[in-house]
Order: structure tokens, then sequence, then C-alpha cells
């Protein structure tokens, strides 16, 4: 190590943290991994265009899985009539969908979506709430055919002025159903104001997406609908839908940051490693494993999910680049650094100020994580002189008095934290010695 302050403070990686879990799932999976969700049936049961008999939709936790992907999923069947019930098979998961030290806040929140083994458009549903006009009710509306209810009726409609006076903003409660009803205050927009919103109640997500999937597939379907937790035994597979390959996933995964495909990799791989139902315990016990089998000591590091939404999470620099060194030790076999995000290019590094200087394009491959008081960056340098280097920054205790927030704010001046982190970048990146004022 060539330079180090604090190597060893244990700190919250926040989204760093999925450089973990996507080399875990390189490690475990494969490149060629894909998510397989399928139907099956009992032999026999399919009979020209009917299937005589129950049905079960094995669900595998697939992010990428989408409303159409299962129109056509039941379009493979060939059929116009099922008779019998449809089973709903989450047996790919179990324990929370949410995990342990996540924000009870941002449970509407599409980025803290339930990661469930049942995942239909990554669990996200939009809507709009109308609002035209100061005094008069707001609106809220979901398009034909979203199984999600929006209610705006306790929603007032006022000026900006008005809303800071009186405290008052836009929230949101939940109900069973995935019903969300909307509450406090919106300024006026002469268009509806678009709205994301994660779903709530996943089992009712499941069957009215089947529902609807099955009836645009022109299927009728006579008997229940049922959860299960396991796959029928003997029966024959009648129609399968795969992901995209792994290193596709990995790439929009660590690129866009995505927590959902995050933490849906961390329970598959503790379902792959264990032989049991994936969930937050089995997934991190996995990912500490299989780095530990590689020769990767995080020690002391606290796992909590793969995501790094998790306040939970604790792990220090140098555990960090452990795992960096590892990767770009392996990278011929790995294919790994260029799944990151690259400075200037995409993902989380296009527009990151601190690697905006015109000799920092494409030079810096690198995950970002940021939560409240967190700036943080793992990845790798391609100096000037040709050297690629790993590097870990993470930045803590990040806050400022209000009056000096507004001021940066309105000034769109750069963070202190990212002027600092900027200046170590071009610091190695130009072969010079990091210049750190004791504090």
């Amino acid at each position: 190590m060539e330079f180090a302050r604090h190597a060893d403070d244990m700190i919250a990686p926040a989204s760093t943290m999925k450089v973990l879990t996507a080399l875990a799932a390189r490690l475990e999976l494969g490149a060629d991994f894909r998510f397989a969700t399928d139907i099956q049936a009992q032999p026999g049961a399919k009979q020209g265009d009917a299937i005589n008999g129950d049905i079960w939709i094995n669900f595998v936790g697939d992010p990428t899985l989408s409303r159409m992907d299962l129109v056509a999923l039941f379009k493979q069947l060939g059929v116009t009539r099922i008779q019998g019930n449809v089973y709903v098979n989450t047996g790919a998961y179990n324990g929370y969908e949410r995990g342990n030290g996540w924000s009870w806040g941002d449970q509407t929140l599409c980025f803290a979506a339930p990661v469930s083994a049942v995942i239909i458009d990554k669990n996200c549903a939009y809507g709009t709430v109308t609002a035209t006009q100061i005094g008069r009710p707001a609106v809220g509306n979901v398009a034909t055919g979203v199984p999600i209810g929006i209610g705006a009726d306790n929603v007032e409609v006022m000026s900006y002025g008005d809303m800071a006076r009186q405290f008052c903003a836009l929230e949101v409660d939940m109900a069973k159903g995935n019903f969300y009803e909307l509450k406090g205050c919106i300024t006026p927009n002469k268009e509806p104001q678009g709205l994301r919103f994660a779903i709530h109640d996943v089992e009712a997500w499941g069957w009215d997406n089947i529902r609807w999937a099955m009836n645009r597939a022109g299927i009728s379907h006579d008997g229940l609908l049922r959860v299960t937790h396991q796959a029928p035994v003997s029966a024959d597979t009648l129609a399968t839908h795969y992901s995209v390959s792994l290193p596709v996933m990995l790439s929009k995964m660590l690129k866009k940051s995505d927590n959902l495909y995050a933490d849906t990799f961390l329970k598959t791989v503790g379902r792959h490693y264990y032989n049991k139902p994936g969930s937050y315990r089995s997934g991190t016990m996995a990912v500490r494993a299989i780095l530990t089998k590689h020769g990767i000591d995080l020690g002391n590091a606290t796992l909590a999910d793969g995501s790094g939404l998790s306040a939970h999470n604790l792990i220090s620099a140098r555990q960090m680049l452990s795992v960096l060194n590892f990767i770009q030790k392996n990278d011929a076999e790995l294919d790994f650094i260029k799944l990151l995000p690259s400075s200037q290019v995409d993902g989380t590094l296009a527009w990151r100020r601190s690697v905006t200087a015109p000799m920092m394009k494409n030079k810096v491959h690198a995950k970002t994580g940021t939560i409240t008081g967190t700036s943080n960056l793992a990845g790798f340098i391609d100096t000037a002189g040709g050297q690629r280097k790993a590097f870990v920054m993470f930045q803590r205790g990040l806050s400022q008095d209000p009056a000096t927030h507004e001021r940066y704010r309105a000034s769109k001046a750069a963070w202190p934290w990212t002027v600092f982190e900027k200046g170590v970048l071009e610091s190695i990146y130009q072969q010079q010695p990091i210049q750190i004022a004791e504090q």
C-alpha cells in the first residue's frame, strides 16, 4: 500500500458494497449464469389447447423479469385454457424482503423495493398526481392495467412559499393490496407529476400481474391462485423465460448502482452456495465464505445486505482494497473491471464532478457509494504513466450547517468533499504525492 490514512477504521461502505456482491456472484455463479423462470405441470396435463390440471410458476428472483416477459411465458404454453389452480412458487427465497438496517422512510421508494422471489417490473409501479390549481383537490392516477391504487384526497395544493411556512411536504402511506394514500402538500403544475412507488404487498402484486398476463396471452383460467414454497415433483416444464447473462446484469448493477439487482444476487448466491432458500443471512454468509476461499479475509467487517443500503454494513478501506487487489490480479479471467462505471463515460461516474478534468476521461473505473454523511469511491485509476492502481476513498461525517449548505446548493459550487476527492484522484493519476492535512 503506497498511501494510507485511517485505513482500518470501520466505515459504512454504502454502494461500494456492491463490489463484494458482484465479485462473489461472478465467482460462485459463473459468467454463463442466467435466471430461469418457468411454468410446470404434471405429466399429461397439457391436452391440445388446454391444461387440465394445476400449474406451478416457479419464480427465482429474476430482477429483469417484466410484465411483458410474463405474457410471453404464458404464450409459450400454446394453450387458451387452464382448468386447475395456479401455484405461485416463492420458495427460492425466504426471510425478510428488505434488509436489516434499511431506513423505514425509504420503503415507498423504488430504490428500496422489496427483494422477493416474485419480482415483476422491478417491484416498482408508476403513477401520477394531477394538481393544476391552488385550492383545488389533487387527483391520483395510474395507467390502465397497472395493479396499484393512488388516493390523493388529502393532498393540499399550495404555493412553494406556503409549503415552506407550514413545514408541509408530500407524503405517502401504504395499505394492503398496493394502495398508496398521498397526504400533505404539493405545488401546482399544468402537467401531471410522475410518481414511482415500491411495491408493498408482493403477494398481491404477483397475483394481479399473473391474472393480467394470462388475459393478455389469451388464456382463460378456471381455478384458484395460491402461494407455495415448493416446485412439484416429477413435473414437466412447459415454458421457460431466461434472463440475460450474468456479466450483463452485473454491469447494470454496478454502473447504475441498482440495489434490487445487488440484493437479488446476494440471495441467489446464498441459495446456490448452501443449496437452501436464499436470504440476507445466507447471502452475507456465503459472500464472506466465497471471498475467504479465494484468499480475501474480511476480518471484522459486518455484512448486512448486498446493496449497501443497510446502515449496519461496516468495512475498512484496507479490507475493501484487498477485494480490489484480487480483482486486479485476476481480471484476465474475471473480466470484471470493465463492468465498473468509467469516468466521463457511463454510469455514476459519467458526470461525477471529481473526475471531470479532460485528462481524467475514461481513466477512473470505480464504484461510488453515497448515504447521508458519507461519500465513497473504490476502484482503479489508469495513471499518466500507464499503470493501473487500486484505490479506496471513504469519507464520512460530512455535514454542514443549514446556511452553508444552502449557499453551496444555490451557487452550484462543488462540495468540499468533492474538491478533496478530485485532488486525491488527480494526484494519483499524475503520480504525485498525496497531500492531506492532519486533522
